[in-house]
């Protein structure tokens, strides 16, 4: 069976966001969980950007020919504060590879007992390896991961749930401080498509026909959100016990057998190494275009570095860093939503 290829845009939408933060359950618990019931509609609300700001991004790149990252931001922004943003986007994605890093090194104190420096180091070695093979070796690992990590997640996240001894949400009320509920799911959400976008710009030339923009912004945005409120569920049960935890889904699946807790082991490492690649080579293509040629001097610099910075702390990054570049994807939110209605209005019409 062909698969269309708004199916295939959304497939790698989604899978842009599944990093450490998202399958440790961290972000979800840091986001959202906190408040309450009330924080799942938050999840909706994150999950109904995505899919406005896909569709939006999708539409203008088709409409206006753009097929790069680079293209878009002269488009929208112009010459100079479209570098501006460029660059601003680059520092993030190399704190993204960071937090992956550092989400590696807490995955192994935590689950086996491996020290923060070897694990973030293993992980960071293999990601030299894929970034040796340039974008090739980046298509087959997500090729690869990607079903594992969304099907898997769904899969963990319902299990969780249902095997829970626990018999009611009353216990966890949160803290439902007004609307602050929403302004947690937009900041969610827009530091998340600061790396979002640059993916949807690139897989544009898919978006042949206005039926794959609409199918790859909805269903990518469908997909994660459905994801997010599994993996959350079992998350709102147990957040008294896993409140202060880097890892926190570790300390649910593992009350369900050796078993689970590897199958979730390989979701949770899955998710750092295709992140952590993926954003380590945009790093490295774009240092590449600024003059450094050697692909395995520069990707032995990202890789080195980030480790070096990834004793920062998995938590740190995703309570400070991700939400000050949150700031940064709202503008960007804002500009691609009000550029995408005033190109809807005109220009030429394709099928």
């Amino acid at each position: 069976m062909k698969i269309s290829n708004g199916v295939k845009i959304a497939a790698i939408y989604a899978s842009v966001f599944l990093g450490a933060g998202f399958a440790s359950g961290r972000e979800l618990l840091l986001y959202f969980i906190g408040f309450g019931r009330i924080g799942l509609v938050g999840i909706i609300l994150a999950g109904v950007l995505f899919s406005a700001v896909g569709v939006a991004t999708l539409t203008i790149c088709r409409k206006n020919g753009i097929k790069s990252y680079h293209a878009l931001m002269q488009h929208l922004f112009g010459e100079r504060l479209g570098s501006i943003m460029e660059g601003l986007v680059i520092a993030f994605l190399f704190c993204l590879f960071v937090a992956m890093l550092a989400g590696a090194g807490a995955t192994g104190r935590e689950a086996f007992g491996f020290s923060f420096s070897a694990s973030a180091l293993v992980i960071a070695a293999i990601v030299f390896l894929i970034l040796c093979f340039g974008l090739d070796g980046i298509v087959k690992v997500n090729l690869f991961l990607a079903p594992l990590m969304l099907l898997g997640g769904i899969f963990v996240g319902l299990f969780s749930l249902f095997a829970s001894t626990i018999p009611t949400f009353n216990t966890f009320a949160g803290r439902g401080f007004g609307l602050f509920w929403a302004l947690a799911a937009v900041v969610y959400a827009s530091y998340n498509l600061v790396t979002g976008v640059p993916i949807l710009a690139a897989t544009s030339k898919m978006a042949a026909t206005k039926k794959d923009a609409l199918w790859g912004g909805i269903l990518g945005g469908s997909v994660i959100t459905i994801l997010g409120i599994c993996m959350a569920l079992p998350l709102f049960l147990y957040q008294s016990n896993v409140i202060n935890l880097e890892i926190p889904f570790l300390y649910i699946i593992t009350r369900h057998g050796y078993g689970f807790r590897i199958f979730y082991l390989a979701i949770l490492i899955s998710a750092i190494l295709t992140t952590a690649a993926c954003n380590a080579f945009a790093v490295q293509e774009w240092l590449k275009t600024r003059g450094y040629k050697n692909t395995v001097k520069v990707a032995a610099v990202v890789c080195i570095l980030g480790v070096a910075l990834s004793h920062i702390g998995f938590s740190n990054i995703v309570a400070f860093v991700y939400p000050a570049f949150g700031f940064l994807g709202l503008f960007k939110i804002i500009v691609i939503l009000i550029r995408s209605i005033s190109t809807s209005g005109g220009g030429a019409k394709q099928p």
